[in-house]
């Protein structure tokens, strides 16, 4: 008789999934414990209010900065922001507010 191989691994009588590498823990752990990225992974958060306001948690740094686009390292890429008299209100080792006329906002 055929039986279905499991993908897990049998711990003490309880079958747990095996991690791809020890770099996709983080990943996984957010995924199973439904967690948002930025609690666990310090991934970046970005909340715009109104289109005037721009809210970037748990940035990399600015790679380009002028009044018509803002470019900000976000770790696992870029976040692009488009508008105009864009400027940076304040900013810190993890947040960073931008005011202007937003128009787009891009994340690559």
């Amino acid at each position: 008789m055929y039986q279905a191989m499991s993908r897990g691994i049998d711990i003490y009588g309880i079958e747990v999934l095996p991690v791809k590498s020890i770099k996709e823990l983080p990943q996984e752990l957010t995924e199973r414990l439904e967690l948002p990225e930025e609690a666990l992974l310090g991934a970046a958060k970005l909340t715009v209010t109104g289109g005037r306001r721009a809210l970037v948690e748990n940035h990399k740094g600015v790679l380009e900065y002028g009044e018509e686009r803002i470019v900000i390292s976000a770790g696992r890429g870029r976040i692009n922001i488009s508008g105009a008299g864009l400027g940076i209100e304040a900013m810190n080792r993890r947040e960073l507010l931008i005011k202007g006329r937003i128009q787009s906002v891009e994340w690559e």
